[in-house]
């Protein structure tokens, strides 16, 4: 998220890190695909995405998964579910232990999408 300057009010949607890096970041695209570039490709991606799952890393787990593009050329379906899954399996992990009411409902809704 783009801001003008450090001194914006907390609590808007344009606040700023403190961090100069952030003002004017990357596409999400291009993140992404670097990104995977350096885990060492999709395959280690993948691996990553199920390990983390595996030992119950929620929120490690949904962001490995951000990296990962089901449309990718050469993406395997089979994979494709299983991150998927990861995701779903993430969000609810993610659900059990948020107090906001608002929050739980977004994790659990962003779950149930994800299954359709």
């Amino acid at each position: 998220m783009e801001a003008t300057a450090p001194a914006v009010p907390a609590g808007t949607d344009r606040q700023a890190s403190g961090n100069p890096t952030h003002l004017h970041p990357l596409a999400p695209k291009t993140h992404a695909e670097r990104m995977r570039k350096l885990i060492g490709g999709r395959t280690a991606l993948f691996e990553a995405i199920r390990q983390a799952s595996e030992e119950q890393d929620a929120q490690w787990c949904l962001e490995l998964a951000e990296y990962w593009d089901e449309n990718e050329e050469g993406a395997d379906e089979e994979q494709n579910r299983q991150v998927r899954e990861c995701k779903i399996q993430g969000l609810r992990q993610l659900a059990a232990f948020e107090t906001s009411a608002n929050g739980r409902h977004y994790y659990l809704v962003s779950a149930y999408e994800l299954e359709k």
